[in-house]
């Protein structure tokens, strides 16, 4: 009997901090592209590290290093020496 009520009352922990992580996890999916990548890592590695992980899928992937890279063209113009 003790072990049931052990088991459940884990089941229950790992079921409050699987609910926990995916709460921060979705909150910090906002942040990393709008605004600044948490821990202070580059939005790039952020992504990659989610397309791993599996929480993007490809096709999110792409979009969103689409996004990143019109970002990047629009701070950041590609400046190219005059032809001779």
């Amino acid at each position: 009997m003790e072990f049931t009520a052990f088991l459940i009352a884990l089941v229950a922990v790992a079921a409050l901090s699987s609910v926990g992580a995916w709460i921060a996890r979705c909150r910090s999916a906002d942040t990393a592209i709008g605004g600044v990548a948490p821990r202070g890592e580059r939005d790039e590695a952020v992504l990659a590290e989610w397309l791993l992980a599996g929480y993007l899928s490809a096709d999110q992937y792409r979009r969103d290093m689409a996004v990143l890279a019109a970002r990047d063209a629009r701070r950041h113009p590609l400046v190219t020496p005059p032809d001779r």
